[in-house]
């Protein structure tokens, strides 16, 4: 029953990120509707949006499960990776893993076992 619960919790912080990356990409398409922006700035807001997702939903499950934060940080920043490399899969058609993908999946895991830590001390 515990594995349930933590994984209930896991999926919970991966909704609550999912949900903000949502929320920042259409924020950031009514910027471009008005704005020409180049590519380097795009990266860099994909990143950055990223990172805010991965907090967030790190924070949120570490404090529901309120033990092993660098874990459920690890796990929520793994499966919303994931979800997102996925559904670019989908939506796009491209399926090619770099260096820059592998990057952005090192940087959210450090990020998020961090946020996980955080989200137990706070």
């Amino acid at each position: 029953m515990e594995e349930k619960a933590f994984l209930t919790k896991v999926s919970m912080g991966v909704l609550r990120a999912t949900l903000i990356t949502i929320a920042l990409v259409i924020i950031f398409a009514i910027i471009m509707t008005f704005t020409d922006v180049s590519n380097q700035f795009l990266s860099v807001y994909y990143l950055v949006t990223t990172c805010l997702s991965v907090v967030y939903g790190a924070i949120y499950a570490a404090r529901k499960n309120n033990k092993n934060g660098w874990l459920v940080g690890i796990l929520v920043a793994l499966l919303y990776m994931l979800l997102i490399f996925i559904a670019s899969a989908v939506l796009f058609n491209n399926v090619s893993f770099g260096l820059t993908e592998f990057l952005r999946i090192t940087i959210a895991v450090v990020v998020g076992a961090l946020s996980g830590m955080l989200g137990i001390n706070i």
